[in-house]
């Protein structure tokens, strides 16, 4: 892929670094240098940001209707996973230690929850929180997701509200409908516990609903009803839309908007998951939408231009939970630059 040159932002020299603790609400400190720092030759050993196309997941992994997600990066107590279906899913899954965003990258299914309905659409965040039950009814078209899992306890709470996220308008929640009810039969509903999975079964549909009442546990938003802020009104960091009191999974959006180009950053405290998700702007070097990037906490980076006048959409995963490629990342995964996102040089070359 053709990009800009990972070089020195058009300013130049003095380059100014800043150093972060706690994302933005620790400790900072900025580094005067000559010279431009996120540019490195090569790398030997496996701590080094990469960028994979999640459509590079193979579609054999998926072939089987009673495939689960696939993860592609894995720390303590989160993960980061694709998912692919052509087809409803004959068993409910319920996830008892971690909670579960969705993201619906394309396609359209029913989704049943312990709550009631949801159509789902691309463009869908949905947030199916820890012990919920939910399967996948019908597959409108094949559906295709990035799902990100932590024992994090998460919760929509945008930032800068309602001129970023309008809960009330645009923040729903499943609606009970009893027709659902298949009937008599056998049931199945996978436990998942960790890394484990336990198969439980019921002679009756244990899905459906009548009626719920109480607070909203089951939430869900389209990335379309999601607005930037320039810097000027919302601060250097792009606005945060999913809240976690244990500061450990955070998410933000990542569109376009009014600002200067990101600074050099060495992030001291936080890995950084953006997944790119729909143009025509490009991010930098990012042009496909399902690409992802992965910059571990440490190496220091400067995120591409956001101020892009045809648009873009992308969301960001920040995480104190150091990552790692799995299996499945390492095949798709290759070496990035972290100027403006691309593939590395010395991609190509021996280690």
């Amino acid at each position: 892929m053709s990009s800009p040159v990972d070089g020195p932002p058009p300013q130049g020299p003095p380059n100014i670094d800043l150093y972060t603790r706690n994302g933005f609400a620790g400790p900072m400190a900025t580094i005067v240098r000559a010279q431009y720092s996120p540019p490195y030759t090569r790398v030997r050993g496996n701590y080094a940001p990469h960028r994979f196309d999640i459509h590079d997941v193979a579609d054999a992994a998926f072939a089987d209707p009673r495939a689960l997600p696939v993860a592609v990066l894995d720390g303590a107590g989160v993960s980061v996973e694709v998912s692919r279906r052509t087809e409803p899913a004959g068993f409910a899954v319920r996830n008892v230690l971690a909670d579960e965003l969705h993201y619906v990258l394309e396609g359209e299914a029913a989704l049943h929850t312990d709550f009631g309905v949801l159509d789902l659409h691309p463009g869908d965040f949905v947030l199916l929180p820890r012990a919920v039950t939910y399967r996948y009814a019908s597959i409108g078209a094949p559906l295709r997701e990035m799902i990100v899992v932590t024992e994090s306890q998460l919760a929509v709470d945008p930032e800068n509200a309602p001129g970023v996220l309008n809960v009330d308008l645009h923040v729903d929640a499943p609606v009970p409908d009893p027709t659902t009810n298949r009937g008599p039969g056998e049931y199945e509903v996978v436990i998942r516990h960790g890394q484990e999975f336990t198969s439980y079964f019921y002679d009756y549909d244990p899905m459906p609903c009548l009626a719920t009442a109480g607070a909203p546990i089951v939430r869900r938003f389209n990335i379309e009803n999601v607005h930037g802020l320039g810097v000027e009104q919302g601060g250097l960091m792009p606005p945060r839309l999913i809240n976690d009191a244990t500061t450990r999974t955070l998410f933000y959006h990542l569109g376009n908007r009014r600002s200067d180009r990101p600074p050099i950053h060495h992030n001291a405290d936080y890995d950084e998951v953006i997944c790119y998700v729909a143009g025509p702007g490009h991010y930098g070097a990012v042009d496909k939408p399902g690409t992802v990037t992965w910059t571990p906490k440490g190496i220091i980076h400067q995120g591409p231009e956001e101020d892009v006048p045809e648009g873009y959409e992308a969301w960001l995963l920040e995480t104190r939970s150091p990552l790692s490629l799995t299996p499945a990342g390492r095949e798709i995964g290759t070496l990035m630059e972290t100027g403006q996102f691309d593939i590395h040089p010395s991609a190509s070359q021996p280690v």
